[in-house]
């Protein structure tokens, strides 16, 4: 599982990112905080969708 941040920028955009390298730039703080939920979450579904393809 990813653990996700964000960050102001000098110039006032917010960056959201991840320490598994995932990035997304020029966001305001709503939306980085969207984006890295949904980064967080994305991870959960690809291994829920994997554990279930192989059980098939």
């Amino acid at each position: 599982m990813c653990d996700t941040e964000i960050e102001t920028e000098i110039d006032g955009t917010v960056t959201a990112f991840c320490y598994c390298g995932w990035a997304e730039y020029g966001h305001n703080t709503e939306t980085a905080n969207a984006a890295a939920h949904a980064h967080e979450n994305a991870l959960d579904v690809i291994d829920a969708d994997a554990f279930t393809a192989a059980a098939v």
